[in-house]
């Protein structure tokens, strides 16, 4: 087989060195959506919501969105103590 392709003056196709190994999750510089979600346990969706909801500011420029690490952390920082009454429960 590669005999064929080296006669025919075609390389080999190979995964890039990125491609190939995973970065884990809490080391990356960006998230997906759907990865920023994961990180908190949620599902895609709830990713997408928090961006069409402008709390989470997405880059989008290069041809998909990503969601930098600052945002993870700055997101974060907003916690606030649990109020029930704040989310519509009865105290």
């Amino acid at each position: 087989m590669t005999q064929d392709i080296a006669e025919h003056g075609q390389r080999a196709q190979t995964q890039s060195r990125v491609a190939r190994e995973r970065i884990p999750l809490g080391q990356r510089a960006a998230y997906s959506p759907a990865e920023f979600a994961a990180l908190f346990g949620r599902s895609p969706t709830w990713g997408y919501r928090q961006i069409y909801a402008a709390r989470i500011k997405p880059i989008s420029d290069c041809g998909r969105l990503l969601i930098p690490r600052e945002e993870l952390n700055s997101f974060l920082a907003r916690k606030a103590e649990y109020n029930p009454a704040m989310v519509g429960g009865v105290v």
